[in-house]
């Protein structure tokens, strides 16, 4: 079935960029084609890794909108997906990006499933309470088919620092529903450094044979894949996975 994986979080720097990376990476690690929707064209850097990559087109469209804004937005974004042939959509959410996901979901989810898309969405909790209590209020969330919150360790590595965490009502409710949980490992910050040097190369390049990073570089990004993707993307898309 085809896929819709949307990169939710509704606040900025907790990781939807990354967890839309590992989606798409992910995608071409199991030779799918993949439609990329950049939603945040401000910084755009889900796009700009991906432009001009064998088997991945890109949209970029600016989900920062509210009312008949979003609404014109989500309808655009429609009309390209019903075009497109590409089987897995990977789309990166904007900060504030309920206004035009939550807002819209009746327009979205009816359509993606007449269109055979399966929706999948990534909600990345953030550290604050505020982000723990929009995971279980979101509507996109509880309408798709399959959900998973997603800890980026980048934002700490200790639970305590997590409102999801110690107040854990809010993850028992998003578990009660049918969603799954997830982290995203933390990336040594010299090697994450690397990572954002090489724009226009898909994240597991540049832990391939071929990459222009050292020999220790690669081994520790193909670490860090191995262990994002068991833990995070594959639970979220593929039948039968997660817990």
């Amino acid at each position: 079935m085809k896929k819709l994986i949307i990169s939710h979080g509704d606040k900025g720097g907790v990781g939807k960029s990354i967890f839309a990376m590992l989606a798409v990476d992910y995608a071409l690690h199991r030779k799918m084609p993949v439609a990329v929707v950049e939603g945040d064209v401000k910084i755009g850097d889900v796009g700009k890794r991906y432009d001009g990559v064998p088997n991945v087109s890109t949209l970029r469209l600016d989900l920062d909108k509210s009312g008949r804004d979003a609404e014109n937005a989500i309808t655009t974004l429609f009309r390209h997906l019903e075009e497109s042939e590409s089987e897995i959509v990977v789309m990166n959410s904007p900060a504030n990006a309920k206004k035009a996901l939550d807002s819209n979901a009746e327009i979205i989810v009816p359509v993606a499933r007449d269109l055979g898309f399966e929706i999948c969405v990534g909600w990345m909790v953030g550290i604050e309470e505020s982000s723990a209590v929009m995971a279980v209020e979101s509507i996109i969330c509880d309408m798709a088919d399959r959900k998973i919150a997603v800890v980026n360790r980048h934002e700490s590595e200790y639970d305590p620092d997590f409102f999801w965490f110690t107040n854990p009502k809010y993850k028992d409710t998003w578990v009660n529903s049918g969603g799954f949980c997830g982290e995203i490992p933390d990336l040594a910050s010299r090697v994450a450094a690397k990572l954002k040097e090489h724009q226009g190369v898909p994240l597991a390049a540049l832990a391939n044979n071929n990459s222009p990073l050292h020999i220790v570089d690669r081994q520790v990004i193909k670490n860090w894949l191995r262990k994002a993707w068991v833990n995070a993307v594959v639970p979220l898309v593929e039948e039968g996975e997660g817990s």
